[in-house]
């Protein structure tokens, strides 16, 4: 099934149906905003008033329908409503034509006469039934054949209404939703078009009750996702698309064949159904199965049903089981739809897609079906009781109405079952919000009671008998009770995945008191209550979400499944399970339980995390359903659920051998530090900057939390996520701490309620330790938190209770086998306190502890040596190719040297006279090496440390001390790539470092003649830099504004020439032309190019979007200058405006006018630059107005504030940050 064009075209048609019903809603009198109507119908004799028309009374009762439901609801949810009803109904009618289940109605009678058919044969006097005054109205519209779209929209209503099955499943069509029938239905780009050009829609697939499911999904797919961008809770109306997913075919085969299909199995062992289920898990017969004495009698549920997927595929194993025991079709179909299935869901719009599916399979195999006579029972929520009796909404009335009414249903009964039911109706006020996890707490003689009269009131309603309507309006209401208070022998769910974070007030509070195990999440609520449903010995099969299998908040309700519970099987699904779903956040789990207290048998399960999509999964299944033959680690089968106790909260490691399971009972992490949370300022914006965006002289580096109080800084580091980095990294935030925190510690939330921030951690802030980044990429970055550093909730930390066991800990959390033992405590992206202090740290020797601290010690030092390497380090102290000497040169050909000793066993004797080290390509290759070699030292440690703790932990079964080229994370800053697991390097990025480089001492932000950094601070200038580089060797920018464009212009400080003057003081005048050749060659690009087009470009991405550098540049380029923002004043702009914009459009028109004063003599190119400078002209000139205005105002700012704000306080004049 084309799954991408059919999202296109479910989308499409929602866009064109919404249109059409809202101007049928304006058309009808309605303000789309507000649904206040321009004026209400006026009822009189034989009709009524509508905006000057007389009208119809059933017209006028329609148009009062719709308007109490836009009142009671919203204009928006019945525009909704109502648009996907006839999307609904439209699509019915043409799956039942490419079935032949009904003629042609909405084929055009050919492409190029585009009329429905439906009218086509109404015109020749074939048409469905209707009134006489609807069949007069549409004789006389006949009489002109432009009204198509009019005598459409009568006959279709008639044919709906004819239409048993149509007319079943979607309702009658004389409700309100006759009124907003689009009228541009059947314009070239309406819906009745689309439908007749799905040719990517197949015939066998119109047949398919998936076809019904992903239009299902489809269609929603746009409030699905607006309800998905929404923060905080969801509203009712958002729940149902919100938490609608389609759920592959052969998952839900899985679970269906696993629980229908095993407990008749376990019935009849000897059946021959079992060889056709593909999907069935072998197991061991029960002792104690659940018996099925007549197949009547096996209920099967969906409680959350959807569009009827998992339904459907009940239906196909119960027909399979129902004809192996020789019932006929039409006997096995009808006990199917009204004994066996049921199925629940919120949204009225899914149960009518579920109710029309389960029809169609009907009439697949059986015909006589077409006449609606037998509905499925696919049950929505009913509308509260008050709305229903047209009382006032308040519960008195509702309860003394059903107090009267009730006695009159139940044809009798007592007191107690009055008050019973009453209270389980009024419970049904927030149907449409709990759905069914409603606990409804009624006596076994009030269910039989409300069980027989139902069954009555059904069997008079469907022999055509009369049922009062108090009655009729009861009936949907018990049968919600009689559906909640079943106890099934199969449930099979797709359930809602809903944080608790999104639950409403009414949500919140019945899952807290009703399902208080489960309240982590919606899912697990229905976990908890899909076991209360069954019957003893019954199954349930789920695909959800596994953060039930590990994480901490969901402890209590993994142990109450698996103290009390047996799992038969299970499928661990993990990410990339649902296509149209990106990413790794979503990660699932499928499995069966069945309602038995557990035995000596052991559980099956299926490992396919690793599986690349959904099919890649399924073949995974198939291919290991009974064993490993290749290999791989699939298939688990035997599992005891006892051993997941030895496991740190009950983890469901089933993958674990018993040896790393035994592990989990020595020494952890949390015997050897504290692990900690880290804190949530409430507001970044105000509180955490990145380093280089204020004044280095306000940040206090290294410092202890005493020192801080009393040295009057303002910032401090904060260690605050980043990228996948190990060791040492990803410092790059610091956080306002002023006063000891005193602001952080006090500041409200807006509404007073409480102190904004949180997890301050004051005693572990300043301290040395650990910290990782709170979500992972799936493998260990730890990094030593040096002394001095705050810590927030992206980068949790553990502080050590003995530092001299820090190396060895931070050593344990990076290695493969602390992720080995990780991912049995929490497979997620998730690197929660709590798991890390769960990991086995077992004890070792002296001797191998020092060991291992060497190595670790070792990696520090050379990612720090790494990080220390980049300007975006505070402890950056130049260009590293400035610093290759002959010390470099010697030390590269000693490692060479010894490496090829190591491999050959020869000892080579090379040369180390000093070759011309002024020349770039050689300081560049040297450069290579010596990092190359610290790249090699740090590979070849991690694998030592991955052996070493192989050896400790016993996980020589298991895992390899390997670690492929691409998880060592240094040179992270694009200069290498690893490609075929080896090293290759990019000479851009290594000239675009240089370059940044040779900008920041041109700015005095660096100097050639001292290292780190030199200008820092707000305002300083060129006596703060002489003050500090007193005789420097590079002239430092006088005004730190430095024109970036072509090196043509006349701008003796023009970043190009600049870099010339700053490349011949560095390497000398001899190397420069070989030297800027080099650059270029390696940019791939003229000096002025990279300058002009791609230097802020990178400039920004290394400062991650914070620049230093500030671009003032017009609309297309044609001027454009750096100012260094540490050195800017107030009369920056106007500087730029006078010293610069000025004298370069006062040269081109110097330009433009030498080639216009000779423009009978200009050839093409000549001309191509005449009217290249005329717009450059024109474009500089409205950029100097612009800058002009900025430029008066003077703008000063704070550089705490932050780049963000400060960027912004000057407008457009500034290229945009993004």
């Amino acid at each position: 099934m084309d799954t991408n064009r059919l999202k296109r075209f479910a989308t499409e048609a929602r866009t064109i149906l919404m249109q059409g019903v809202k101007n049928r809603l304006q058309t009808l009198g309605f303000d789309l905003k507000t649904g206040k109507p321009s004026e209400m119908p006026q009822a009189m004799e034989g009709g009524a008033v509508l905006m000057g028309e007389i009208v119809s009374m059933d017209f006028y009762h329609r148009w009062m329908s719709l308007y109490r439901n836009i009142q009671s609801r919203s204009i928006k949810e019945v525009a909704e409503e109502a648009a996907y009803t006839w999307f609904n109904r439209f699509m019915a009618i043409r799956i039942m034509e490419k079935q032949d289940f009904a003629p042609l109605v909405l084929e055009y009678e050919s492409e190029e006469v585009r009329v429905p058919m439906i009218v086509s044969e109404a015109r020749q006097g074939r048409m469905p039934q209707m009134s006489e005054e609807v069949r007069d109205k549409l004789m006389e519209l006949f009489e002109d054949d432009s009204k198509t779209s009019e005598q459409f929209a009568l006959l279709i209503v008639a044919y709906c209404h004819e239409n048993p099955i149509i007319n079943k499943c979607f309702g009658a069509i004389a409700d309100y939703t006759e009124l907003l029938l689009p009228q541009n239905i059947l314009s070239d780009d309406g819906f009745v078009y689309q439908i007749n050009h799905t040719e990517f829609i197949s015939d066998e697939q119109y047949a398919s009750a998936e076809l019904i499911g992903w239009l299902y999904q489809f269609y929603i797919a746009d409030r699905k996702a607006e309800a998905m961008a929404k923060k905080g809770k969801y509203d009712t109306d958002e729940i149902a698309p919100a938490t609608q997913i389609f759920t592959p075919n052969w998952i839900v085969k899985y679970m269906v064949e696993n629980t229908v299909g095993r407990i008749y199995i376990d019935n009849n062992p000897y059946c021959e159904l079992k060889d056709s289920l593909n999907y069935l898990v072998d197991m061991q017969p029960s002792n104690e199965p659940l018996k099925v004495e007549e197949l009547s009698q096996m209920k099967v549920a969906d409680l959350a049903c959807g569009s009827g997927h998992i339904l459907n595929e009940c239906f196909d194993l119960l027909y399979k089981i129902y004809i192996e025991e020789y019932y006929s079709p039409s006997v096995a179909i009808k006990d199917i739809l009204q004994k066996n299935l049921l199925g629940i869901d919120l949204d009225t719009r899914a149960k009518q897609l579920a109710t029309f599916a389960l029809l169609m399979k009907a009439c697949q195999k059986d015909r006589a079906f077409l006449d609606g006579k037998v509905i499925p029972r696919v049950y929505d929520m009913p509308r509260p009781i008050a709305e229903v009796i047209s009382a006032d909404n308040d519960k008195r009335n509702a309860e003394e109405y059903l107090r009267e009414v009730l006695p009159h249903y139940l044809l009798g009964g007592n007191d107690t079952m009055v008050k019973e039911l009453t209270e389980s109706i009024l419970l049904m006020n927030h149907a449409d919000t709990l759905g069914s996890i409603m606990i409804f707490d009624i006596s076994e003689s009030t269910r039989n009671a409300v069980l027989v009269r139902t069954q009555e009131y059904e069997e008079q309603l469907a022999n055509g008998e009369m049922v009062p309507e108090a009655i009729r309006q009861l009936m949907p209401y018990m049968n919600i009770i009689l559906a909640l208070t079943e106890k099934y022998a199969a449930i099979c769910m797709n359930p809602p995945y809903m944080g608790s974070g999104r639950f409403d007030e009414v949500l919140g509070k019945y899952v807290k008191d009703n399902y208080a195990e489960g309240k982590a999440d919606l899912f697990s609520v229905f976990m908890q209550m899909g076991m209360e449903r069954l019957a003893d010995g019954g199954k349930m099969a789920q695909i959800n979400m596994q953060n039930w299998m590990f994480l901490s908040s969901f402890e209590k309700l993994r142990n109450i499944f698996l103290h009390n519970y047996i799992i038969d099987s299970m499928l661990h699904l993990g990410p990339r399970t649902f296509d149209e779903l990106s990413g790794e956040v979503v990660q699932n789990t499928s499995f069966v339980l069945s309602k038995r207290e557990p035995t000596s048998q052991g559980g099956t399960y299926y490992r396919l995390v690793d599986g690349k999509n959904c099919a890649d999964k399924e073949q995974l299944f198939l291919s290991h359903k009974s064993g490993n033959d290749d290999g791989k680690h699939i298939y688990y089968p035997n599992v005891f659920q006892k051993n997941f106790e030895k496991i740190p909260g009950s983890a469901m490691g089933y993958w674990g051998s018993e040896k790393i399971i035994e592990i989990f009972e020595e020494q952890r992490i949390s015997d050897l530090a504290q692990s900690r949370k880290g804190m949530a300022t409430g507001l970044n914006a105000i509180f955490v900057r990145s380093w280089f965006e204020v004044a280095i002289s306000k940040i206090g580096f290294n410092q202890t939390r005493d020192n801080a109080k009393q040295m009057g800084y303002k910032w401090f580091p904060y260690a605050n996520g980043g990228s996948y980095r190990k060791w040492f990294g990803n410092l790059i935030d610091i956080v306002l701490w002023e006063n000891d925190g005193y602001r952080l510690q006090t500041e409200l939330t807006d509404d007073g309620s409480r102190v904004r921030a949180v997890n301050l951690n004051i005693d572990y802030i300043f301290r040395k330790g650990i910290n990782w980044n709170s979500i992972t990429s799936g493998n260990n970055s730890m990094r030593m938190l040096p002394k001095g550093c705050l810590f927030s909730s992206a980068s949790n930390a553990c502080f050590l209770f003995n530092d001299k066991k820090l190396y060895y800990v931070l050593g344990i959390l990076n290695s493969d086998s602390a992720k080995y033992c990780g991912e049995i405590l929490n497979p997620s992206l998730n690197a929660n306190p709590g798991d890390i202090g769960k990991l086995p740290a077992p004890a070792i020797s002296e001797e191998i502890l020092q060991a291992i601290n060497r190595i670790v010690e070792n990696n520090i030092y050379l990612s720090k040596q790494d990080w220390d390497s980049h300007e975006t380090s505070w402890d950056f102290q130049g260009n590293e190719l400035l610093t290759i000497d002959e010390q470099t040169y010697k030390e590269n050909i000693n490692n060479f040297v010894e490496q090829y000793f190591v491999e050959t066993g020869e000892r080579l004797d090379i040369d180390s006279s000093l070759p011309d080290s002024n020349s770039l390509a050689w300081r560049v290759e040297q450069y290579k090496q010596k990092w190359e070699h610290k790249f090699m030292q740090l590979h070849k440690n991690e694998e030592e440390l991955n052996r070493q703790f192989i050896d400790i932990y016993g996980l020589q079964d298991e895992l390899t001390p390997d670690v492929p080229l691409d998880e060592i994370t240094i040179l992270q800053q694009g200069e290498i790539s690893i490609e075929d697991n080896k090293i290759v390097w990019h000479d851009d990025v290594l000239m675009k470092q240089l370059i940044s480089y040779a900008v920041g001492c041109m700015m005095g932000r660096y100097s050639i003649d001292h290292p780190g950094l030199i200008l820092a601070n707000q305002g300083d200038g060129v006596m703060e830099y002489e003050k500090l580089v007193p005789n420097s060797r590079f002239d430092v920018d006088d005004d730190g504004i430095i024109p970036l464009m072509s090196s043509k212009t006349d701008f003796a400080d023009n970043a190009t020439v600049r870099l010339k003057k700053w490349m011949s003081v560095v390497f000398g005048e001899d190397t420069l032309v070989e030297n800027l050749n080099f650059i270029e060659a390696a940019l791939g690009k003229s000096l002025d190019d990279y300058f002009v087009k791609d230097f802020w470009k990178y400039h920004k991405k290394m400062y991650q979007n914070r620049p230093i550098y500030w671009m003032f540049s017009s609309k297309k380029g044609a001027f454009q200058c750096l100012a260094y923002m540490h050195r800017m004043t107030p009369y920056t702009a106007e500087q730029i405006r006078t010293k610069y914009l000025l004298s370069h459009i006062e040269w081109l028109v110097q330009k433009h006018n030498e080639l216009e004063a000779n423009a009978t003599n200009l050839d093409a190119s000549e001309r191509r630059d005449l009217d290249r400078l005329t717009a450059q002209i024109t474009e500089c000139r409205e950029y100097h107005d612009r800058l002009h205005e900025v430029a008066d105002e003077q703008i000063a700012f704070d550089l705490d504030d932050g780049v963000v704000v400060n960027y912004a306080k000057f407008g457009d004049v500034l290229q945009k940050i993004k």
